[in-house]
């Protein structure tokens, strides 16, 4: 039995206007990622990459072609439908955590639970990111890294489909770096969780199942790993 596609991106272009000018974002993007995949794609600022990631997770649109998710076209949504989508099926991680920082570690993965139909045990999330006895600190209280660690736990809580996540070391020293790259792994494996990371890190593609090369909008090569690196031993 063959690998269950879960994204497949059919041809997908996006153009900005500047004023008079028009900026092609991306260029007839086209590739599938598959269910329980690891997945890197890997590109310097301004590839497109970030445009990419924002069409799969439903918070931008194409100028053509089409993404599917599970076999539903996402593109032909209206905007309602979207908004379901981005709450019940995309877990988002940013480079910068997005905490509310009036709401504990535990209530601001609450907060996003609240609004899903299928999440996950919250304290059994919590003690897979290390986070158990800090779950009543704020983020003010945390470190860097133990803020992003609260942010994929609020992501992960959601039960997605699908995990995104925009240079989630970018902000972090090298060690904390790999030690949110380790635990990205750890719940792609423990969950069976799609993992689609963004960075600029040659090096993080090393981790990756597949690594989609991005240069000035378009994909020009797909790299697989048949035996990913350990996080925990790659460096940059």
């Amino acid at each position: 039995m063959g690998k269950e596609i879960l994204i497949s991106v059919k041809d997908i272009s996006k153009e900005y206007k500047m004023g008079e000018v028009k900026v092609k974002a991306l260029k007839n993007a086209t590739f599938d990622i598959y269910k329980g995949e690891f997945v890197v794609i890997l590109g310097p600022s301004g590839s497109g990459k970030s445009t990419l990631l924002n069409i799969i997770g439903g918070m931008d649109t194409p100028t053509k072609g089409k993404v599917f998710i599970n076999n539903n076209e996402i593109t032909a949504f209206e905007e309602k439908k979207l908004t379901l989508y981005r709450r019940n099926e995309i877990g988002f991680v940013f480079q910068f955590y997005n905490l509310m920082s009036n709401l504990t570690a535990i209530e601001n993965i609450e907060l996003a639970t609240e609004i899903c139909k299928d999440s996950l045990n919250i304290e059994n999330i919590l003690k897979d990111v290390g986070l158990y006895d800090r779950k009543a600190h704020f983020p003010s209280q945390m470190s860097g890294g133990e803020q992003q660690r609260v942010a994929i736990a609020r992501a992960v809580a959601k039960n997605p489909l699908l995990l995104l996540c925009d240079e989630p070391t970018g902000a972090l020293d090298y060690e904390t770096g790999v030690s949110i790259l380790s635990l990205l792994n750890n719940i792609n494996k423990k969950y069976n969780k799609t993992v689609v990371i963004i960075t600029h890190n040659s090096a993080i593609g090393n981790i990756a199942d597949r690594v989609l090369h991005m240069r000035s909008g378009e994909i020009i090569d797909t790299e697989i790993n048949e035996n990913p690196t350990d996080p925990e031993r790659i460096e940059w």
